[in-house]
């Protein structure tokens, strides 16, 4: 699949005929809105592009062939955008890392999909066990990776273990409230094949090491 880059209105009304993947450079909302025409996109990336609000995301809802979205430190985006994408029918694989704003709201919203894969909430740090609790009820949920220095607590994990059967990657970073209960009741994710755990001090070395027994075919990273 080829890449093409844009930066401007301009190139985007240049794409040839087809594009399915896009990489946007420093985009504002009128370069985005003009992509919402480009109807056989199916991977687009958009991280970095600062200035792009919700005003332009909401209607990417139009691109009804995406599977693939990267909003990787658009800063501005805010739920609005999170329960619009929510919607769209293939979409696979969303990474909000940096989009500072997304709150429990939007993965309410996300916890609807019929298709999210894959999920990237880095530095969301709004994000608390209710809307961990809406994503555990993800059934095609397969990799989450939450944000780290979030009011996150076992009662996440907790409830990630009762419902996200189907989680298979999942990454907990400086959570600082998890404990060993939260994350010995992992052991229930029998699909699990690779967990990565840093920077909670209240995780022990004999809780990681349970979870090792329990999961054998599970890569389990750790470290404080």
């Amino acid at each position: 699949m080829s890449v093409q880059q844009v930066t401007n209105v301009e190139d985007v009304r240049r794409l040839p005929k087809g594009t399915s993947s896009v990489k946007g450079i420093d985009l504002e909302d009128p370069a985005v809105l003009a992509l919402c025409d480009v109807r056989s996109l199916r991977e687009l990336d958009l991280s970095g592009c600062d200035l792009v609000t919700d005003r332009s995301v909401v209607k990417l809802l139009d691109l009804t062939a995406l599977e693939v979205l990267d909003l990787t430190l658009c800063v501005l985006i805010t739920d609005e955008s999170v329960e619009a994408l929510a919607r769209l029918p293939k979409i696979r694989k969303l990474l909000l890392h940096g989009c500072y704003d997304i709150t429990d709201v939007g993965l309410a919203a996300l916890a609807r999909s019929s298709s999210l894969e894959e999920l990237i909430l880095w530095s969301c740090e709004k994000i608390t066990d209710q809307g961990v609790a809406s994503l555990a009820k993800l059934a095609t949920l397969r990799h989450l990776e939450l944000p780290g220095f979030a009011p996150i607590t076992d009662a996440g994990l907790l409830a990630l273990s009762s419902n996200a059967s189907n989680l298979e990657v999942l990454e907990l970073d400086h959570l600082s409230a998890i404990s060993d209960e939260g994350i010995l009741s992992l052991a229930k994710l029998k699909s699990l094949v690779r967990l990565v755990v840093q920077g909670s001090r209240q995780i022990s070395e004999a809780a990681i090491s349970s979870l090792r027994v329990a999961l054998p075919s599970c890569d389990v990273v750790f470290s404080k």
